[in-house]
């Protein structure tokens, strides 16, 4: 029988970006819930729990228990949202790789997050619906979150990941919350460095 020991940690994170991108099928599909071409305008926000396993080079084997908020996008909720983002430790920042104003929106969404939880915190940035790529006219193309995620990087001063994702099919929804948890861990791991750096000078 292992003896190894394995943390349980608790992680609160928000799922953001404008109405309609597709954050809310982004949750469903994590939670196994299938996904509906029905769209359901969220109601300030749903909130979800969820849980995995992840491996960590520092940290070891971690039990992550999820708590996911998914926060309306529409500008009737703008009042009401910060108070969601008390105690997130993380986002997904989604846009629509169909729709070009949703990217564009990418930096407001950025900056209410961090206005509102605390401080620069670590996000995955995330073109949803690339099942529509090909199929509609100028979507955009990967370059255009890739460029966006390595500027973000040099801002935050770890790796922004972008991913793309497909809520409809489930095409990498699950690999983009395990960018999520490993960028929480790499946040923690500079501030404790820069914490043990402090104590040493």
């Amino acid at each position: 029988m292992s003896s190894e020991k394995v943390r349980l940690v608790r992680f609160k994170v928000v799922l953001i970006g404008d109405g309609g991108v597709g954050k809310t099928s982004i949750a469903r599909r994590y939670l196994g819930q299938g996904f509906t071409t029905e769209y359901i305008k969220t109601v300030g926000a749903n909130f979800y729990i969820k849980k995995m396993t992840f491996n960590d080079n520092i940290f070891g084997r971690i039990f992550i228990e999820w708590s996911i908020w998914d926060l309306a996008g529409q500008p009737t909720w703008d009042q009401v949202r910060p108070l969601y983002y008390r105690g997130a430790k993380a986002a997904l920042v989604v846009f629509d790789i169909t729709n070009a104003r949703s990217y564009y929106n990418v930096p407001k969404w950025i900056s209410e997050f961090w206005r509102n939880s605390g401080g620069a915190l670590p996000f995955v940035l995330v073109g949803n619906k690339i099942d529509l790529r090909g199929k509609v006219e100028n979507a955009l193309p990967p370059q255009v979150g890739m460029k966006y995620a390595e500027m973000a990087s040099k801002q935050l001063g770890i790796k922004v990941p972008y991913i793309e994702t497909s809520a409809k099919t489930g095409e990498n929804v699950n690999e983009a919350f395990t960018h999520l948890a490993k960028v929480i861990l790499e946040f923690a791991a500079v501030k404790l460095r820069a914490r043990r750096l402090a104590k040493k000078s």
